[in-house]
């Protein structure tokens, strides 16, 4: 389990270009996010996990919603 300020540093990390969210092409590269060698996720990958996590169905994930989403996993 991992603090709330752990999270939002992840998510800060994740969002790239600085929005407050991030957004679908940024979830493609999450994994590289962890691991510089890792792979981008597929497309299907990258809109299931788009679905998951975006829960006010804005087509981004904010802060609050990235909190859910690692909550719930």
């Amino acid at each position: 389990m991992k603090s709330a300020d752990d999270v939002k540093k992840v998510f800060h990390i994740l969002d790239k270009d600085k929005s407050g969210f991030i957004e679908e092409d940024e979830l493609g590269s999450i994994l590289k996010g962890f691991s510089s060698d890792a792979r981008d996720l597929s497309a299907k990958e990258t809109k299931t996990l788009m679905a998951a996590g975006d829960k006010d169905g804005d087509g981004k994930i904010g802060v609050e919603e990235f909190s859910t989403l690692v909550a719930e996993s």
